[in-house]
């Protein structure tokens, strides 16, 4: 028999009864949590700088715009493949720069179906831009054949993925070959229905 100060015994049933022990076994405490390491947040960081500038600022598959560049400034166009360099439009022509041809594509000529579209679409494309543009070749007519940039499109590219120019491999060696063939699925442009 359990013989307990009676005292102690009193105190205990005004107390009231022992608090239940939890049957269940207690769990650990949550695993401690592990940062990267500073040269994986370098690295992702430098992932989405690069991701931002490539996806900011060029449509699709854009080749680059090229870094040295001797021509720039403002520009009209004269059709779909060839600039005026500093020119202005006066009435309905373009004039009174250098003229410059976009490397590696072609454009529907005067007179031909798709011609004032595809001079609109360049226009739309340099109109209140600077353009930047990269000497290549000259071409038969004396007039230097350049790679063309606004701050945010390759023109040769941007005219031949909207079907209003199109690839010239015997220049661009397919450069703008895939450009062309996703305007054409489209359907854009001269690729277009009733064109």
């Amino acid at each position: 028999m359990n013989m307990l100060n009676p005292l102690a015994r009193l105190a205990r049933l005004k107390s009231g009864p022992a608090p239940a022990r939890s049957k269940r076994a207690a769990l650990p405490p949550p695993p401690r949590r592990r940062w990267p390491r500073p040269s994986f947040l370098s690295a992702l960081a430098l992932a989405a700088v690069i991701a931002a500038g490539w996806f900011g600022t060029r449509p699709d598959d854009a080749p680059p715009c090229p870094g040295d560049t001797a021509l720039t400034g403002p520009a009209c166009a004269v059709d779909g493949d060839t600039l005026s360099l500093g020119g202005h439009i006066t009435g309905q022509r373009c004039g009174g720069g250098q003229l410059v041809r976009l490397w590696g594509v072609n454009a529907p000529e005067s007179g031909t179906p798709g011609y004032r579209q595809s001079r609109a679409a360049l226009q739309s494309l340099v109109e209140g831009r600077t353009v930047a543009c990269q000497r290549v070749d000259t071409d038969d007519h004396n007039r230097p054949v350049a790679r063309c940039c606004t701050a945010k499109a390759d023109l040769s590219h941007t005219q031949t993925r909207a079907g209003w120019a199109w690839d010239y491999p015997k220049y661009s060696k397919g450069a703008f070959a895939a450009a062309e063939a996703e305007a054409k699925r489209d359907g854009v442009g001269i690729w277009g229905k009733g064109e």
